[in-house]
């Protein structure tokens, strides 16, 4: 049985944005060299992700680049210990300060296109031999809960709050 780790992304938005970012690109009379450069900015952008997911006695993660699947990574259920929640810093008045609205626009920004690289909330799992893993990271607390309720009843492992 598979349990996903959600939500997932959304492949056909991703390639969508893809095309609808690189139409311009191409059709402007900027170098072959600027045309492939932009074609490759874009595909990272809009196709990197990471997904979890619960398959048998593994918990699974991945990441794809551009498009391109990477090597996963394996937790045996079995050794998960402890998991671990999270709460990442928001930004505060300092940062307002320095950085400006552009900042707190840009963060919004992140936190909707790629939820698992600038979300909010952290589920991380601690295997018996310390190697912690970053299972889920997004927004919202419905989906936090929801993934956390997950984990704990596959794995049976304590929950730490941090």
């Amino acid at each position: 049985m598979e349990r996903s780790l959600g939500p997932l992304p959304s492949w056909v938005k991703r390639y969508v944005l893809c095309v609808v970012l690189v139409i311009p690109a191409l059709l402007t009379t900027a170098p072959w060299p600027a045309k492939l450069f932009s074609l490759c900015f874009v595909a990272a952008m809009a196709g990197t992700t990471r997904t979890s997911k619960i398959v048998g006695p593994d918990l699974i993660g991945q990441m794809f680049v551009a498009f391109v699947p990477m090597k996963p990574e394996r937790v045996k259920l079995k050794f998960i210990m402890e998991v671990e929640t999270g709460l990442r810093r928001e930004m505060n008045m300092f940062d307002w300060v320095l950085f400006g609205a552009m900042a707190w626009i840009t963060e919004r920004v992140l936190k909707w296109v790629w939820p698992w690289l600038s979300g909010d909330f952290e589920l991380w799992v601690i295997t018996a031999r310390d190697k912690r893993f970053l299972a889920w990271r997004g927004n919202g607390d419905a989906l936090f809960q929801e993934n956390l309720t997950m984990l704990t009843s596959a794995t049976g492992a304590k929950v730490r709050r941090v």
